[in-house]
């Protein structure tokens, strides 16, 4: 039987840069790869739902390979192609794919000035609200207000801004409201700004980010910092704004390419009810490897709720904490009045 020839022609750098310009998304909806849209933007395999294409930037993630690149290695790790096969694919259909310049986003992009102008410069009533009704450490709270990532707008909301950590651009923001109402499902105000960037969220990098801990709202994040401030060296502490692997997908990258290596650890500080150990259970069978060649993997860390709750979050365990404090504060007061007496 004839051996088939390999392909060995070496390509030149305008053939590689046609290839490469090729819709990453229109090429796997030609060739019976299934994808589902995640949105405009974010695409992921429907076989390999850790596999993000980034259709913008024409781009893939593959996380639960630490892999990444453009569609020439996207046609190399997918469809186990040869550099030199994965060439000849493109290159012979290129005609019939969409090129990535041409594909058009509808969506509007998110306006910081628009939200800006309804910042204010006080900042007592977010403070009250954070420190008094919510527990959180005023300490964290007059670090991050200095840091410009939590301030006031003029309805009093509290604004948690959603900073890229590299530009220190604003990419998004949500609001939480300090006042209670029957009107709102949650009992106050609560909204992610209109067009916020997909995959960022409410962020906070203590050093470099070799440990990862990932929320499911801002007030979490900050009730997890008030109760571990202390043990909290080179961790990127990220809210997911609800449970969003894309999220987490999105900063475990950013992670790896800052520091050039799987992080140290990757922690899912999601409630401790139902829905937050679903999530958790979808994500911790992921595995990356270390260029020690250690393995890393998801794990849970949920709050300690108590024998008779459902559903428990880190707000909720920092207020049990504080009121703890508050209360062996008094005892000792009154038993130091006691012997004074």
């Amino acid at each position: 039987m004839e051996q088939q020839k390999k392909n060995t022609k070496r390509y030149t750098e305008e053939e590689i840069e046609k290839a490469a310009s090729l819709d990453i998304v229109d090429y796997c909806m030609q060739n019976d790869i299934p994808v589902k849209s995640d949105s405009e933007r974010y695409y992921r395999l429907a076989e390999h739902d850790s596999l993000i294409i980034d259709r913008k930037k024409n781009q893939f993630y593959w996380n639960s390979r630490g892999v990444n690149g453009n569609i020439i290695k996207f046609v190399q790790e997918v469809e186990d192609a040869s550099f030199p096969g994965a060439m000849q694919r493109l290159l012979d259909g290129e005609q019939d794919y969409e090129k990535a310049s041409e594909i058009t986003f509808v969506s509007e992009p998110y306006d910081y000035e628009h939200f800006e102008q309804k910042e204010v410069q006080k900042f007592d009533r977010a403070r009250e609200y954070l420190i008094e009704e919510r527990k959180i450490d005023p300490q964290v709270v007059d670090a991050l207000h200095k840091k410009g990532l939590i301030k006031q707008d003029k309805y009093n909301n509290v604004l948690f801004l959603w900073k890229d950590r590299e530009t220190g651009a604003v990419m998004g923001g949500s609001e939480q409201g300090v006042v209670k109402s029957d009107k709102y499902k949650r009992g106050a105000w609560k909204s992610i700004q209109k067009n916020s960037t997909a995959n960022y969220g409410f962020n906070v990098l203590q050093g470099e980010p070799r440990n990862l801990k990932f929320f499911e709202s801002s007030i979490d994040l900050l009730s997890y910092v008030s109760l571990h401030k202390h043990d909290l060296k080179d961790t990127h502490l990220v809210s997911m704004e609800g449970l969003k692997p894309q999220v987490i997908f999105n900063y475990y990258m950013k992670s790896q390419e800052r520091i050039g290596d799987v992080p140290d650890s990757l922690s899912l500080c999601v409630d401790n009810d139902k829905a937050g150990k679903a999530f958790a259970e979808r994500l911790i069978h992921f595995r990356y490897e270390k260029n020690d060649g250690s393995i890393v993997a998801f794990k849970p860390e949920y709050p300690q709720a108590p024998s008779e709750e459902k559903k428990w979050d880190w707000n909720d365990e920092c207020k049990r904490v504080a009121n703890q404090r508050e209360q062996g504060r008094r005892t000792a007061y009154l038993q130091q009045m006691g012997r004074e007496r």
